[in-house]
């Protein structure tokens, strides 16, 4: 896998701030999709990186991970290397194969974010994770591509 540029959630939040504190605009929809073929299988794979709190163990940019359940629903709290918090919305689970969420909370300049992260067993695995958001800021299919980027090739160096 090639060098990835990576950004940082400071940017991203300097960023947000910006566009927050500018004249407000139409909100467009995005999507983004990112995936990663590897040898290992499916099921190697998914006990590594499918648990929904698993993702402090993989991303570079997540130093932690806590779950909290409020309204009887699953929530993960991202910590980041900077400091900043996302707080996650488990809304649907298929055990082995994917879990979607949807963003409650976060720096990023996205509402209505919902997201599903998937693994597919392909001549090994296939791990599929896309979004799709609003904003009212360009930059942003730029920001959710470099963290699903920066997370897969993270994944990469783990498994293959």
């Amino acid at each position: 896998m090639h060098h990835m540029k990576s950004i940082s959630l400071t940017t991203i939040t300097a960023i947000s701030l910006v566009w927050a504190t500018g004249a407000l605009s139409q909100e467009k929809q995005y999507e983004v999709t990112r995936t990663l073929n590897l040898s290992s299988p499916v099921t190697e794979v998914w006990h590594v990186v499918g648990d929904f709190c698993d993702v402090d163990d993989w991303h570079p940019a997540i130093t932690a991970c806590a779950l909290r359940v409020v309204d009887g629903r699953l929530h993960r709290v991202l910590t980041t290397q900077d400091g900043a918090e996302f707080i996650e919305q488990r809304i649907a689970v298929e055990p082995g194969l994917s879990y979607t969420y949807r963003i409650t909370q976060s720096p990023l300049p996205v509402t209505r974010y919902t997201a599903t992260f998937a693994v597919e067993p392909l001549d090994g695995t296939r791990i599929s994770w896309s979004a799709r958001f609003r904003s009212d800021n360009p930059e942003a299919v730029a920001m959710i591509g470099a963290i699903f980027d920066d997370g897969l090739a993270a994944i990469d160096a783990m498994l293959d």
